[in-house]
Parts: C-alpha cells; structure tokens; sequence
C-alpha cells in the first residue's frame, strides 16, 4: 500500500492554529447573536407584561409608547402568537407577539404589541462586525507570532541538526555533536540520539578502519614471500605443468597484492589521510610509461599511437595515483574485452581527456553511476573474477586529484574510459 507523504509540520501547525482561531470566533459569534436574540425576547416579554395592565384599566397612552417605538394594538380574535421578527416595506424590523387579555367586565381581548428593534439589530450587526473584525487581526497576530515561534523553536533548530547532518563525513564522526542544552526541550531527546549514533559509528568506523589497516599489513609480508619464491621457480627447469603452477602463484600473489593496495588506499581515502602531490606533467608520456608498464601482461593488445606534431598542454597530477588510475583502466579493458585496447589523448574544451577504449561488450548508461559504487559490479562482468573496489577507487584518486572519471561508449563499441583533467595555465 502507498504511504502518502505528510504535509510540512510548520504548515500543519499554523493551519491547526488558525483554523482554530477562525472555530473560536465563529463559536462566539453564534453565541452571541443567540443570546441577544434570547435577550431581546425577554425584554419584549417583560413589556408585555408591564403593558397588559394598564391596557386592562384602559390608561394607555399611545404618545409615549410611539417615542419608544412601541404600538399597542386591541384585537376582537386570537389566536396567541409568540414573538417574531417582521419587516415593513419601510424596512423597519418589529418584533411582534400577541396574548390573550381578559377585561374586567368578563370580555377578553387579544393584545397585539409591536416593538421596533431596527436600531437593536443594526446595533447588533455592528457588533458582529467589529467581533469579524478583530477575528481578522487576532488571526493575523496569532500567524505571525506562531512564525516567529516555530521558525525560533521548531524551524531553527531543525536546519542546525541538518547541516550537522551535512558535514558529517567519515573522518569527522564524533566531533559535530550537538549541544542538547540549546535545543527545545522536545528536541532534546532528538539531539542526544544522534549525539550517541555518532559515538558509535566513529567507534566502529575506527575498528574498521584498524581492520583493513592490519590485514593489509599483516597479508602483505606473506604474499610478498609467496610472490618471491614463485619468481624463483620460474628460473628454474621445471617441467611444463609444474612451470605453469608457478606462473599461477605468481599471477593470483601480484593479484592479491593489487587488491590489498587497492584496500588500502581506499582506507586512506576514507580516513582523509591520502595525500596526492600535484605536479605539471606530459599526458603523451604518462601514457607511454602506463603502455611500457602494461607491456607483459597486456602480450601485444594495448595500443597507443605515434605522437603528434603539436604537443599538449601539461596536466597537474600526482603521477604515481595517474598510473595507479591508468593501469587499472586498462587491466579492466583486458579482462572484459578480447580485442585490441587504444590509449589515446585529446583536448576537450577546458578539458585534457586520457582514454582507455576497449573492444568489449562495453557498460550500458544505466549501470554507469553503478560500477563506480564500491563493490558493485554490472551485468557485463558475469563470468569474471573482481570485487568491484577497482573503479571506485579511480573515481576517488580523480576528485583527490582535481579531475574526474567519465565513463563513455566507444564509436565502434566497447567501453571508452576516460580520464578527465582541467586545463592547466603552465604551457605546453
């Protein structure tokens, strides 16, 4: 079942408040045309009841009663009617109510009296008015003051705790705690949970951490002497199935090594303590010293052309982190593609571009943002050996470094994997 989303809580609670006002007004508006309505039916009974006497002993005189918008009335028939309003074609609004009156010689009567309250309901219309009136401007104090209040105590508090939020990274855990005195009392709760959150995931940032940095240390020395001595059985005779055990140690030794300095590194990044030393450098160079490196394991498949005439402007890198970004790119081509691998550069606006074309199935757009996720792997890599951390880590040392990683498609299929880096003012 789909959940709805909740509306903002700030809207929420000055709508209640309002809405809330406009209900009182409007209660005590009822109210209080009900109750000078029962008021002014009470004061037309008590005249009736001042006036049937004298209308009895027949001592009524009709010039008063006029100045004070009254007319008595001697009706031969009834029948008894209770107060009700009545309009005139003048305009005029009366109240009006007939009752028996028994005369003193055994005959009855039926007394008609009128009473003009025209002026009692302008009276009353005004006050509505001003009670409509003051609804309007206590409604808008009370939205602007409950603004005040929320943005003070709910508003405020709530943007502190996210760019808190915010700057949370994992070097920095356990030290933007919030101090659970300055927040509102209903907050507090709020601010200690993610004061101790934050304890706990420094504490066990810090024991991964010490983990990946033991393990690569402790495995680096065995896999060294592993990595030695199988190097030492290949320059000795060794019959062909034995020979290619040894090659298989050495390969899966180096292999391990790599993804041990991988880790590493990561780790590092992870802890901001990897530092890159940026220096002007040659873009054909650094991929003719990637294509040198690349020259035993790659057995003639990476390819990089001949120089041009004009040379390219330099680019700022650490050039040890730009090899590391560059071996990888192309042990990625070799293991996915069985084609020929293209280093090449070219200038791309403000950008000098390092590519690494493949021959191979290549990454569909939808997995791009994928395979650059820690141990993420597209649907490409089926039937290879990987854990996914490769990639990742040459989109890292690129930000570290000032550039970035784009991943495109090559014209004649396979993946294109480019090395992006802002043009430097030094020259070519």
């Amino acid at each position: 079942m789909k959940q709805q989303s909740l509306p903002s809580l700030r809207v929420w609670l000055q709508s209640t408040a309002l809405l809330t006002v406009v209900a009182g007004y409007a209660l005590l508006l009822v109210l209080s045309s009900a109750f000078s309505d029962l008021q002014r039916r009470e004061r037309h009974q008590r005249l009736v009841q001042s006036l049937a006497p004298q209308v009895q002993a027949g001592r009524l005189d009709s010039v008063p009663l006029s100045s004070f918008g009254l007319e008595v009335t001697l009706l031969p028939s009834g029948p008894a009617e209770r107060p009700r309003l009545q309009t005139d074609v003048s305009g005029e609004r009366w109240f009006v109510s007939i009752s028996r009156l028994p005369l003193s010689d055994g005959d009855q009567r039926w007394f008609e009296l009128r009473q003009n309250v025209t002026q009692s309901l302008e009276r009353q219309r005004m006050t509505h008015l001003l009670l409509i009136a003051a609804a309007g401007v206590s409604i808008l104090f009370t939205s602007l003051l409950l603004r005040l209040v929320l943005r003070r105590g709910l508003v405020v508090p709530l943007n502190d705790f996210d760019q808190q939020l915010q700057k949370l990274e994992a070097d920095n855990l356990g030290e933007n705690l919030l101090d659970p005195a300055t927040q509102p009392q209903e907050l507090r709760s709020i601010a200690l949970a993610f004061n101790n959150l934050q304890q706990r995931l420094a504490a066990a940032w810090k024991r991964e951490r010490a983990f990946v940095d033991g393990v690569t240390h402790e495995l680096r020395t065995p896999i060294t002497v592993i990595s030695g001595y199988s190097q030492r059985l290949q320059r000795q005779a060794l019959p062909a199935s034995a020979e290619r055990s040894a090659q298989m140690i050495h390969s899966e030794a180096r292999r391990m090594a790599d993804l041990l300095n991988v880790m590493r590194d990561l780790a590092r990044i992870d802890a901001g303590k990897l530092v890159v030393q940026l220096v002007p450098l040659d873009p054909g160079e650094q991929l003719l010293n990637a294509y040198e490196s690349s020259l035993t394991l790659a057995q003639g498949r990476v390819q990089l052309p001949l120089p041009g005439v004009e040379p390219f402007p330099v680019l700022m890198a650490d050039p040890q982190k730009l090899q590391q970004c560059l071996q990888e790119l192309i042990r990625n081509a070799l293991l996915y593609s069985s084609g020929v691998v293209l280093l090449q550069v070219e200038l791309a606006g403000d950008w000098l571009v390092l590519h690494v074309f493949d021959q191979g199935a290549g990454i569909t757009a939808a997995e791009r943002s994928l395979v650059l996720q820690r141990f993420k792997r597209g649907s490409s890599s089926t039937g290879t050996r990987g854990m996914g951390i490769g990639l990742p880590l040459v989109g890292e040392l690129m930000l570290l470094m000032g550039g970035k990683l784009v991943i495109s498609e090559a014209s004649g299929g396979g993946a294109d994997m480019q090395l992006h880096f802002r043009l430097s003012a030094a020259g070519p």
